[in-house]
């Protein structure tokens, strides 16, 4: 193809340019796609083809180079990512960075065409919601990086220098385990008096909902169930929010909600320097008025239920986004109530978003994509930055805008439905005045609203710390399976049911944590941070400077109280040491499931050493411990067992009994010691009449089972019994008597009357059996049995052996070989018949 001068393309040829352009691009992907697939055998044959190849090629890449050096001029963004990577040189380029170099950028450079074309004739729309880009809380996010959002001040996420506020508040905290009760002592809006109790007439009333009444029995506005269209709220931008930190801000505010049909409530608290939490801000916003409520300055003033008598009433439309703990936060700091709540989240939930968060709600109807960052921030600071006023703002800001678009969508969708008329009424309508007809698109917008009705029953309790079981949100147990420690959970035990030290130190640790952060009113992440409990469980220290070793860095909280929480684990070690020393079982207790007769016969089979031995632990005839040998449950014989213990030592001279304190650790080793020691007592003597000392081999042994061991006895000293033939043979009557073997009778002993190996075989007799009677056994006589001591070697033959295997037999040395290596070059097993010669 070649190439022409292209006219400068004006408003009138441009479509004619584009044309040719597209023309000229179908025709090369057309002549491309038609090139064998053996290009490189064509080159080879044809040099002519292969120079005009190469001349093409050249010219694309150039080409394509320009297309990269334009794009990056028309687009600063993209000149840094083209940097050093805009030129296509060879055949591997072109394979590796096409894709990423032209394909991406021309995309990119099509679309942002694209966009400005719409802007241009008009086809954007404006969103329902104009938000300022240059607004504070997207201003350092936008400008820098969009793509990144950057980290939070470390001074924002924690004020660690801010004094605590709870030490201004007019009413102190209460930490205690006590019940709380509601000190609300005006019902706004009532149905019912206060501390009524409904249903239930055995309910503490000072423990039940005070609005129980009014929110099952309320009657909803007829407006909530008509479809309208939905009210944008003002530009965040053209707007202010209203600081409120004086009663007189209080009381103006207070004066204007109650002329309003809905408001929108959100709340910030900080649960990190608060044993139980404090609501530091409350967000109040209406149609056309944010305000910012500083709830610390005036928690005595909302403690006296002032905003009440605008959350309870039924006329107001109270909306929030997951009102789950913000009904608690309400009770327990202020003492307020919400009655005609309506959650957005249990709207999203029928409506099945995708997700259900509030951040998503604002992106998906407003366009506005708040900084979550600030959800850790630390909300006790005071002025708070702008970004902070911001994003507290934007919760409620939009948030009536999107009550009346989930409102429309759950009305059109429960519309589409077209459930039938039969259909049973839902548990908000079954309260609902008889005037008022639950229609069928109602029934989505009522169920919102019987699920919000859950939400607000909700009753503020405190939890109670559970020593033994470790239960709830903050319990010992309750963390330990949350970290998957296995060994500390409250079902794991040793197999003796007893409690590991490992555990008990957890749990002392975590009980000291637990009580010194009430005291402090302070969390117990900030006292001791959780993974410190393990570490002090599994490697408890032993002084003061390995406790504080352990910290990376000290709380201040545990540098303040270092030396109560090391006297805690010190305490708990020694209380462990000493139970498990007392629970420790003894012979006797671990067979007393079993009854046992005494055997009186015991002691006089045990051969005791005298009281006055020269022994260094003395034995006293009160340290013996006699088992029974018998059982009356089963009837056969046990092993006699004998525990002999020292009830005293001759070389520390102390008892064995161990104290439960030790005045030294010296005392408290010994003790150990002595509860280790257990002597053996000597072997039971078969007869007491025995008193030579070849006299034990032939004694029959005193206990069934038991082995008495047969010391050595030289040849020369032995005594054998003398063998007297017996005729075993059985004589049966009626037939003939059948001959008996003979038997070779006894050779001479040799030297030191040691028997000969035929004399040996006679050593055993054979019993006669008569009728009527059993066989009696003769004892054994041991002398008769060789020893293997008795064998002493000659040293004549000795000699002999040595000079057999030094002799040697004359042959033929042929290496290694014990004969000469064969020829393999002859014929082994061919010409058998001797064919060939």
């Amino acid at each position: 193809m070649v190439a022409s001068e292209a006219p400068t393309p004006t408003s009138s040829s441009f479509l004619d340019l584009t044309s040719r352009v597209q023309t000229a691009a179908l025709n090369a992907t057309r002549s491309a796609a038609g090139l064998p697939t053996d290009i490189q055998f064509h080159r080879s044959i044809d040099s002519e083809f292969a120079e005009d190849l190469d001349t093409f090629s050249s010219r694309v890449l150039a080409l394509t180079n320009n297309l990269l050096s334009l794009v990056a001029t028309a687009d600063p963004s993209q000149s840094s990512r083209l940097k050093g990577k805009a030129k296509l040189q060879t055949q591997d380029d072109v394979v590796d960075d096409f894709h990423s170099l032209v394909v991406d950028s021309m995309d990119q450079l099509l679309e942002r065409t694209d966009m400005c074309l719409d802007e241009f004739l008009g086809r954007n729309k404006a969103p329902l919601v104009v938000i300022d880009p240059d607004a504070p809380g997207l201003r350092k996010t936008i400008k820098n990086n969009p793509n990144q959002k950057r980290q939070l001040d470390a001074v924002v996420q924690h004020a660690s220098h801010l004094a605590k506020p709870q030490l201004s508040f007019k009413y102190p905290v209460d930490n205690s385990e006590e019940p709380w009760y509601s000190t609300l002592t005006h019902k706004f809006n009532a149905q019912v008096p206060l501390g009524h109790i409904y249903r239930d007439s055995n309910a503490d009333p000072l423990l039940g909902h005070p609005y129980h009444y009014e929110i099952t029995h309320i009657s909803y506005p007829q407006r909530m169930f008509a479809a309208a269209e939905p009210i944008p709220p003002q530009p965040l931008e053209s707007t202010s929010a209203i600081w409120v930190s004086t009663s007189d801000a209080l009381e103006t505010m207070v004066d204007e909600l109650r002329l309003v049909l809905e408001i929108a409530i959100d709340l910030e608290h900080n649960n990190y320097r608060s044993y139980a939490g404090i609501v530091c801000l409350m967000q109040i916003s209406t149609r056309t008025k944010d305000w910012i409520v500083d709830t610390l300055a005036l928690r005595a003033e909302l403690a006296t239920g002032a905003l009440n008598e605008v959350f309870t009433d039924p006329k107001i439309i109270k909306v929030f986004h997951g009102a789950e703990s913000d009904i608690i936060w309400l009770q327990q700091n202020f003492n307020i109530y919400i009655v005609n709540l309506f959650d957005t989240f249990h709207a999203s939930k029928l409506l099945e978003f995708p997700r259900h968060g509030l951040a998503n709600l604002l992106e998906m109807y407003c366009d506005f994509v708040p900084d979550k960052r600030y959800q850790l921030a630390d909300w006790r600071i005071r002025p708070l930055p702008d970004d902070m006023l911001h994003y507290a703002r934007s919760d409620t800001h939009f948030l009536l805008f999107i009550y009346d678009n989930l409102r429309n969508a759950l009305l059109d969708r429960a519309l589409s439905r077209a459930p039938s008329k039969s259909r049973s009424p839902s548990p908000s309508t079954r309260h609902s005045p008889p005037n008022i007809t639950a229609l069928p698109e109602q029934a989505l917008v009522r169920q919102v609203l019987a699920r919000s009705e859950q939400t607000a029953l909700r009753i503020y309790e405190k939890e109670m710390y559970d020593y033994e079981q470790g239960s709830g949100s903050g319990g010992w147990d309750t963390l330990a399976r949350k970290w998957n420690k296995g060994a500390l959970v409250a079902a794991a035990e040793t197999p003796s049911g007893t409690e590991t030290l490992q555990r008990a130190l957890y749990r002392c640790v975590h009980a000291w944590r637990d009580e010194i952060a009430r005291a402090e009113d302070e969390s117990t992440r900030y006292v001791l941070p959780n993974h410190y409990l393990f570490q002090l469980a599994e490697r408890p220290p032993g002084d003061m400077a390995a406790l504080l070793q352990m910290f990376q860095s000290v709380p201040p909280v545990v540098r303040r109280r270092a030396k109560g929480l090391l006297d805690a684990i010190r305490a708990c070690v020694q209380r462990h040491l000493s139970k498990s020393q007392e629970t420790a079982p003894t012979p006797s207790t671990m067979e007393s499931d079993v009854v046992m007769e005494v055997d009186t016969k015991m002691d006089a089979e045990v051969n005791l050493p005298a009281v006055g031995a020269p022994n260094l632990w003395s034995i006293t005839p009160s340290t013996l411990t006699s088992v029974a040998v018998k059982s009356t449950l089963f009837g056969c014989s046990l092993p006699a067992k004998t525990t002999l213990t020292a009830s005293a030592s001759a070389l520390f001279g102390m008892k064995r009994t161990v104290p439960k304190q030790f005045t030294s650790p010296f005392q408290e080793v010994v003790a150990r010691i002595h509860s280790a020691l257990v002597i053996v007592p000597t072997m039971p003597v078969a007869d007491a009449a025995v008193t030579t000392p070849h006299a034990a081999q032939a004694a029959e042994p005193a206990a069934h089972g038991m082995q008495i061991e047969v010391p050595y006895v030289h040849a020369a000293q032995r005594t054998t019994k003398q063998i007297v033939e017996v005729d075993d043979s059985i004589v049966v009557v009626g037939q003939p008597r059948i001959k008996k073997r003979k038997r070779a009778k006894a050779d001479a002993e040799v030297d030191g009357g040691v028997p000969s190996t035929e004399s040996l075989k006679k050593a055993t007799k054979k019993v006669d059996h008569e009728p009527g009677g059993e066989a009696d056994t003769e004892a054994f006589d041991f002398s008769a049995v060789p020893n293997i001591l008795d064998d002493v070697p000659n040293e004549e033959d000795i000699r002999v052996k040595k000079k057999k295997r030094q002799k040697k037999v004359d042959k033929p040395f042929y290496g290694n070989f014990p004969a000469p290596p064969k020829a393999h070059r002859d014929v082994k097993s061919g010409n058998q018949s001797h064919t060939f010669k």
